[in-house]
């Protein structure tokens, strides 16, 4: 099989801009979120990112009622059959089925085109992850690609690597985390008044879990770039990525520091993939690197407050 015959896809929580889109020859399906019953796509190509996440956000902060929805299966085989069509199998890597029931919908639609492309693959990847999380690793596919690694070669690699690849955050405010049901409405009110900061992570089951928590937004940011030059791995031949929810000051913030403190080979800022950030609301700042694992804590699934 030569190294051209087959795509890689995504989805839009793997926060890949089109910029990296087109340098990497990997194609997108959008979650679509509403914005008070309007429908808002969480990616799309012809719009500014800054613009459009300022915006996003800014209507969170407003009170808008902000929703996010799964991406069926007629979706899905809309997105997928093209290609098939095309003589070209497929590599498609979803948002963690922890956060999401999405990877089945694309499960069920590879399913059903199979039959009708019994010569074709369609090989779908369940990332455990989310936002650069899942798209760093998914540019790293499309360099196997071009290095010649057939598509079972390059789904192994996936399938490897993605419980190295850590998740750290800290969020703006703790209502969000209310909204969806992780923290109790008193932690929340708690934390808020003695300005407590968790720190969330990513566990081996691709869900949110607490890590630890500490006193002020600087220290929760500090804390991020302190975890990252502690477990990051081979930073040399890394590229990090920092996805915010409308902090691009304090992005900008902890990346000065990361490039000037690490011997990284990059990193990236983009605004939180939208569908996923909606979430965990606008002030949420994210780290994303290779370690050994994901981290460990004794704090793992331990109340915020």
């Amino acid at each position: 099989m030569s190294s051209i015959s087959y795509e890689i896809l995504t989805d839009s929580s793997s926060n890949l801009t089109q910029d990296l889109l087109d340098k990497y020859r990997i194609k997108m399906i959008s979650y679509i979120s509403t914005i008070n019953g309007s429908d808002f796509p969480c990616f799309d190509p012809a719009r500014d990112e800054a613009e459009a996440g300022h915006r996003f956000y800014d209507a969170m902060r407003e009170g808008s009622d902000v929703r996010t929805t799964l991406i069926n299966t007629a979706r899905f085989s809309d997105f997928f059959e093209p290609v098939l069509e095309e003589g070209r199998d497929i590599l498609f890597v979803c948002m963690s089925g922890g956060l999401s029931g999405t990877v089945q919908a694309a499960r069920i639609a590879a399913e059903d085109l199979l039959e009708e492309y019994p010569d074709r693959k369609i090989i779908v990847i369940d990332s455990l992850s989310a936002s650069l999380g899942e798209g760093l690793l998914v540019l790293k596919l499309s360099r196997l690609r071009a290095m010649g690694a057939t598509i079972e070669e390059a789904a192994r690699y996936y399938e490897r690597k993605k419980l190295k690849m850590n998740h750290i955050f800290t969020v703006g405010d703790l209502n969000y985390l209310k909204k969806g049901g992780r923290i109790s409405a008193t932690e929340a009110l708690i934390g808020n008044l003695l300005s407590i900061k968790p720190i969330l992570k990513a566990n081996d089951e691709g869900k949110i879990v607490a890590h630890d928590k500490v006193r002020s937004r600087r220290k929760a940011l500090d804390y991020l770039i302190d975890m990252t030059k502690a477990r990051i791995t081979d930073p040399a031949r890394q590229m990090i990525g920092i996805a915010h929810c409308d902090a691009p000051m304090e992005a900008d913030y902890i990346a000065t520091r990361l490039k000037k403190e690490l011997p990284v080979q990059d990193v990236i800022v983009r605004y939180y993939d939208l569908c996923t950030g909606s979430h965990v609301g606008p002030g949420t700042i994210a780290l994303f690197f290779m370690g050994d694992n994901r981290m460990e804590s004794a704090a793992d699934g331990a109340r915020l407050a």
